[in-house]
Order: structure tokens, then C-alpha cells, then sequence
């Protein structure tokens, strides 16, 4: 989805933008899923673009559903996520874009600045983005979530593990019978 700047009006810009509406967001899930992401549910964007040129500011929350595997029991579930974000657009003409290549290059990877050119602002590759630092790297199926027997391998949200853990044998248990 691509807005022209010259067609926003000073001050903010509401988008509301869902899965269910949009073809874009549409297209955008199925190529998240071929990225190994399942999605559960709608997709929806809600942004404010506030224009003040030559620089911009966007807010946004993003909200959908992506299948995940617990990183305690390994069950998968669905982790419904919320991702608010805001990151500040910088237009740039093309003059200032030669003139400024390694300033940028070292100030976007300190802050949360996207520059672009052109008179066309790219939503997709930023909702991407954000998407994918919305989802946490360890996922639970539940903050009380138990785990897996580390002996027998069985899930101890269902129920207590049947094996023998009198004994725990661990490289150095030798050391117990040790004698000075």
C-alpha cells in the first residue's frame, strides 16, 4: 500500500487498514505464511500519519493472532498479539540523499527513523517489519505453563510424569561417594 504524500493533509492522518478489507494486508498474510508465519484470525492496522513536512511521524498498533509453539511443552498455540510502534519518516529529495549516505546509514540503525524518496510513502515493508519484531522470541502457551518431563519427555500440564526420578544421575553424582 503505497500513500501519496502530496494527498495527505497537514496534522494527522487516521488509516484503518484490515485483512478482511484490504488486499494488500490480504496478500502481505499469505507471504508471511510462506515465511513460516501462521496466521490465526484477522490482521488489522491502525495507524496515525502525521504529516509536517518535510517529516512525518506514524503511530500504529498492529493486531492479529500467529500460531506458535510453546518454548516449555512444545504444544502450539495461538499468541494473540497486540504491537503498538512509532517510527519517523524523513522524506528526502535526491540531492540530500547523495549528500547524506553515511549519516544515514549510521542514524537508522541507532533509531527508530525510516528515510524515503520520492513522493510515495511504502506502508508494506514497515507493517512487515513491524510484525515481525511484534512476535517475542519465546512464546508460552500459558505463563504458568509446566514444561516437559526432562527424563521421560512427557507434558506436565496433563498430568505428573510416570518415570522413576529417585535417583538423579547427572555427570557428577560419582562425586557424592567421593571420599577425602
Amino acid at each position: 500500500m503505497k500513500l501519496v504524500i502530496s494527498q495527505l493533509k497537514d496534522g494527522e492522518n487516521p488509516l484503518n487498514f484490515s485483512s478482511q478489507n484490504d488486499s494488500w494486508l490480504k496478500e502481505m498474510g499469505t507471504d508471511l505464511a510462506q515465511e513460516g508465519y501462521q496466521l490465526k484470525g484477522g490482521f488489522q492496522a491502525a495507524l496515525i500519519l502525521h504529516k509536517h513536512e518535510p517529516d512525518y511521524y506514524l503511530q500504529g498498533n498492529l493486531n492479529f493472532g500467529v500460531e506458535r509453539e510453546c518454548s516449555r511443552c512444545a504444544e502450539s498455540f495461538t499468541l494473540p498479539i497486540t504491537g503498538p510502534f512509532n517510527l519517523a519518516l524523513v522524506h528526502l529529495s535526491s540531492d540530500k540523499k547523495q549528500k547524506a549516505t553515511e549519516v544515514l546509514s549510521t542514524e537508522s540503525e541507532e533509531l527508530d527513523v525510516i528515510y524515503f524518496d520520492g513522493h510515495e510513502i511504502d506502508l508494506k515493508p514497515i507493517i512487515h517489519e513491524q510484525f515481525v519484531l511484534s512476535i517475542p522470541y519465546n512464546s508460552f502457551c500459558k505463563e504458568s505453563c509446566r514444561g516437559i518431563c526432562q527424563h521421560c519427555g512427557t507434558n506436565l500440564n496433563h498430568g505428573e510424569c510416570v518415570c522413576v526420578n529417585n535417583s538423579k544421575l547427572t555427570p557428577f553424582s560419582v562425586l557424592k561417594n567421593l571420599t577425602l
